[in-house]
């Protein structure tokens, strides 16, 4: 069985498999996981004893991809006495052959779908050719279909109900703001939905003054509703909310009260405070301003990272106003 320690490692690999014993142990000691990089040396070695992993790869950018020749083939079979050893024969020329970037077995219309990528259209047709003759007797039907790569996704390992259930909840918070015609009343439902669903002792939207210099508390919802005080004006140099904004970067910790970040320690262990997430919310690719939250919860490796999706999908959204006079009499 995997512990959630073997899942982050794996979700790391997935998007870098080149990424270091170190990176991954400082990724984990901010989920509050106290472990050395010797440690996850010695849990990959045993995940690939196990054949959990069976080995690394690179991803490719999706521009440089979609330059080749790249065709979907879906695949319907016959079944005969032969379809069983056809059928392993389809399998292992998947793994081995260079050209299949994916293989999958299907359970709707189609008994398979290939995705291959070629560097000519002669290599695509001389390698059609060759894939036909030799699986023709259990190949019913054929489609091929020329496609274009837009993008290509890391692996990602989770299989977890709880996160099935944020995910929902996150389309809840996105729903009830999409109704919303104003953008006060959309920035304050995201706030009120973070407190909602994600269990938020209280969640806050700063935005960016005009010179840059800046956060302005403008939205906050949960326990401490007041947006004056000491955090209604944050220099992007702060450690934490500042941090965020300057370097377009998130930060998370499962450790609140002795993460270095945190200003009132004291305060966070009165409060019973565990973690805190801090995403930027950007528009055209510019740091616009920071939402973060606190909960007396801890947060998974999955809620963490779906939690930046929500931040991206909440800076989609916003985006139609962020030139809108309505958004500058926000600032």
């Amino acid at each position: 069985m995997l512990d959630e320690i073997d899942k982050v490692i794996l979700h790391e690999l997935g998007k870098n498999a080149r990424i270091s014993a170190y990176q991954i142990a400082q990724i984990l000691h901010e989920m509050d996981y106290k472990i050395t990089d010797r440690a996850i040396r010695q849990r990959l070695r045993r995940l690939e004893n196990r054949n959990v992993i069976l080995g690394y790869c690179a991803i490719l950018n999706p521009q440089f991809v979609s330059q080749k020749v790249n065709r979907t083939v879906l695949l319907k079979f016959k079944y005969t006495a032969l379809s069983t050893n056809l059928i392993n024969g389809l399998i292992n020329y998947s793994k081995e052959s260079p050209f299949c970037v994916f293989s999958a077995r299907g359970s709707g219309d189609y008994d398979w779908i290939f995705h291959f990528v070629f560097d000519t259209l002669e290599q695509y047709e001389l390698e059609s050719s060759n894939f036909l003759q030799r699986f023709a007797e259990i190949i019913m039907d054929y489609r091929s279909y020329e496609t274009k790569t837009f993008k290509l996704s890391p692996y990602s390992f989770f299989n977890d109900t709880q996160l099935t259930q944020r995910k929902v909840l996150v389309y809840k918070i996105l729903e009830s703001v999409e109704k919303s015609q104003f953008l006060q009343e959309k920035l304050q439902l995201i706030v009120d939905g973070l407190v909602k669903f994600f269990d938020a002792e209280f969640a806050r939207i700063w935005l960016l003054d005009k010179n840059e210099e800046h956060l302005i508390l403008k939205f906050s919802a949960g326990r401490y509703k007041n947006i004056t005080g000491e955090f209604s004006i944050i220099s992007i140099d702060s450690l934490k909310i500042g941090y965020v904004a300057k370097t377009g970067k998130p930060i998370i910790t499962n450790d609140v009260v002795h993460d270095p970040r945190i200003k009132y320690p004291d305060w966070a262990k009165k409060e019973k405070l565990q973690s805190f997430a801090g995403y930027p919310l950007k528009h055209k690719g510019k740091i616009i301003g920071v939402i973060a939250m606190f909960s007396k919860k801890k947060l998974n490796i999955g809620d963490f990272e779906l939690l930046g999706v929500f931040s991206e999908k909440v800076s989609l959204e916003l985006s139609t106003h962020f030139e809108a006079q309505e958004y500058l009499q926000i600032k």
